[in-house]
């Protein structure tokens, strides 16, 4: 299948277009100019001179596409006022149309003309920006901003620069010292440390646009398209910072999901034909077959003779030529004039259709027999089918059982233990604020509770507990070393818990279970804690056992509903979630699923029921029991609430296989 990507006038031009005629009796945008009165008031007037807008503005702008932004007092009061009343309302931003109305309010500290269709506004010391409605493309993140051009604006955030795309999506990271606009050639010049170079608008930089454009023609459009268009997915449909959850539901359905995708791809298509596109192209007019009544054209790129990869671009064509018109054809072929439309055919470039112009105003016409229009995707994304419904399900939950602020049974009533466990030791980790804007509901309260019961139910020493919340990767780190200190005084009767409500990932390159820290990301954990280094830490000790309570899915799920690392997990094989000899780890859910919470009880469902089943139980519970309880209940109840199985999980190494059953807590 494929599709001719033609030149068009974009939505953003039309717009642009319409906004400058027909307004305010006849005014035109590029008419109005501003003008400053006696008194120090802004308005506009006309090609004449004339007053058209009347100077009612302490400041304003230029119009660009129809919309001028103006300085006005925003009926904001500052103070009480005392004796003299209050004072004088704020001095803020906004935009006015060529009729002199306010259409956008004026509530912004500065605000930019509009370029492309949207506007860079600042609110509090912070750059966003903004569409002709006023709503919000980019919230107020960064530190300095440019107009869009060729549909991308250079952003800095701290002292590194990057660029946004229409959409809104940080389409080149920050991580530039200097930046220039895009050109029209899809290339902004770039520097950083000692070195520059080139950034194409897929973000991959180039020491010259030559080397780009090479790479770009060698590759099949799969390979060129495919990651890009699924790494902007994911970045799309995650809830983004300031956003709520029914703001991402109506953003983010079954319906826009496709929609985006399908517009990407266009995206990616039409750059890299533009890319493939023959530069300067040689025509050589071939024999004439009288029998089909066809010239054989070969259109060949000219634009470097010693490129072997340019030379090998070339298309064949039987162009049908009436046999009276041959001479016609030979004699003004020298001044032919050739355009090109182009499609993808077997993922390649191919050229869908091809005029060719010789004196006398005659036009030949080719069209490839094997071009037929665009019918849905181009390529298979392997995209696993989303459930946009759940975050909204568990956000509606929590916003119910926001009003009850009464504490749980199980966080109020906590049984005691006669005498110390002094050989028995514990980690709590607690992680709930991701500075990526993943959250993980409840996950604070998880520890800190745990953390009581592991004082007063488990009976063990709080010099024997390390009790971490919201761990960064510093923290993790202290954690394993920690650990590893207090291991060289453990004995045959030492059992170690260990604890952790949070983000648990898979790291990309290893395969294996990872903490996530609160300053990590999901898609490089190498700066997470890693279960198997915990798994061997323990197992050179002299310790008799170990339980990890893990209350998170290893899977892709949240807490919160939402979806991560959806394109580049894979699922792990049983040997890489069983821990080592003696060693025994429940987790909350497994692959498919989400570990959820309990906003009744502020906990996730899967803490509740560990905390329950030790309340319940305050001599000793066995560990099959333990994990009988949680999981029967969390089954039912996750049915309940979501309309989603979260079946626990529990693994130990093949050479235990059912004794951990009969281990006690």
């Amino acid at each position: 299948m494929g599709r001719i990507i033609r030149t068009v006038i974009s939505a953003i031009s039309v717009l642009a277009a319409a906004a400058v005629f027909g307004l305010a009796g006849g005014l035109r945008a590029q008419d109005l100019e501003p003008y400053r009165d006696w008194f120090g008031s802004y308005g506009f007037t006309d090609s004449l001179g004339n007053i058209a807008i009347d100077c009612q503005f302490d400041d304003v702008k230029g119009f660009t596409e129809g919309y001028a932004p103006v300085l006005s007092r925003s009926g904001v009061t500052v103070g009480g006022g005392g004796v003299f009343g209050p004072l004088s309302p704020t001095l803020k931003w906004g935009y006015i149309d060529t009729a002199g109305m306010i259409v956008i309010p004026c509530r912004f500290d500065l605000a930019n003309q509009f370029s492309e269709g949207y506007a860079a506004v600042m609110s509090g010391n912070r750059w966003g920006f903004i569409d002709y409605t006023g709503d919000t493309l980019v919230s107020f993140r960064y530190d300095e901003v440019k107009d869009f051009v060729n549909g991308f604006a250079a952003v800095r955030r701290g002292g590194s620069w990057g660029f946004i795309d229409t959409d809104g999506q940080e389409a080149v990271p920050c991580g530039y010292d200097a930046v220039s606009n895009f050109g029209a050639d899809g290339f902004a010049a770039v520097s950083r440390a000692d070195s520059s170079g080139f950034v194409f608008r897929n973000g991959s930089w180039y020491a010259t646009k030559d080397r780009a454009l090479d790479w770009i023609r060698g590759i099949p459009f799969s390979i060129y398209a495919k990651d890009k268009v699924m790494n902007r997915m994911n970045g799309w449909q995650g809830l983004q910072p300031g956003e709520s959850v029914p703001d991402w539901e109506a953003r983010v359905n079954d319906d826009t999901f496709m929609a985006r995708l399908e517009g990407l791809e266009l995206r990616s298509e039409a750059e890299y034909l533009d890319a493939n596109r023959i530069e300067e192209p040689e025509c050589v007019l071939g024999g004439y077959d009288t029998l089909s009544g066809t010239f054989a054209v070969m259109v060949m790129d000219g634009a470097d003779e010693e490129d072997a990869d340019r030379r090998g671009r070339q298309f064949r064509m039987d162009v049908s030529v009436p046999v009276g018109d041959t001479a016609a054809v030979r004699s003004g072929w020298k001044r032919v004039r050739a355009s090109f439309e182009y499609f993808i055919s077997n993922d390649r470039p191919a050229v869908a259709e091809a005029l060719f112009s010789l004196p006398g105003k005659r036009v030949l016409q080719w069209i490839n027999p094997d071009y037929a229009p665009r019918n849905g995707l181009l390529l298979d994304y392997d995209i696993d089918p989303l459930d946009f419904s759940l975050p909204g399900r568990i956000y509606r939950e929590m916003l119910r059982c926001a009003a009850d602020s009464s504490a749980a049974g199980t966080d109020s009533s906590i049984p005691g233990r006669p005498g110390r466990s002094s050989d028995t030791y514990a980690v709590v980790i607690a992680s709930e604020h991701y500075v990526s804007g993943d959250s993980v509901p409840f996950a604070l309260n998880d520890g800190r509770i745990f953390y009581e019961y592991c004082l007063r139910r488990l009976g063990i020493p709080r010099d024997n507990i390390r009790l971490v919340l919201d761990a960064t990767s510093e923290d993790l780190n202290a954690v394993e070393t920690w650990l590893a200190k207090e291991s060289r005084v453990f004995n045959a009767d030492t059992r170690v818990v260990v604890y952790y409500s949070g983000r648990c990932v898979l790291d990309d390159v290893l395969r294996e279970p990872c903490l996530l820290p609160v300053d990590g990301t999901s898609g490089g954990t190498q700066s997470g804690l890693s279960l198997n280094r915990l798994y061997s830490l323990l197992q050179e000790s002299s310790a008799d056992n170990a339980l990890f309570l893990i209350d998170a899915s290893y899977g892709r799920t949240g807490r919160d509903g939402m979806r991560s690392e959806v394109f580049d997990w894979h699922a792990p094989d049983a040997g890489s979630l069983q821990p080592a000899d003696r060693m025994v780890v429940f987790y909350a859910a497994g692959d498919g699923e989400g570990a959820y919470p309990y906003p009744l009880k502020r906990h996730g469902l899967f803490t509740y029921f560990l905390l329950k089943a030790l309340q319940d139980n305050p001599g000793s519970i066995s560990y099959g029991a333990l994990f009988d309880y949680i999981s029967e209940n969390v089954q039912r109840l996750s049915e309940k609430l979501y309309g989603r199985r979260q079946k626990p999980e529990v693994y130990s190494s093949r050479w235990d296989g059912e004794a951990w059953r009969e281990f006690v807590m």
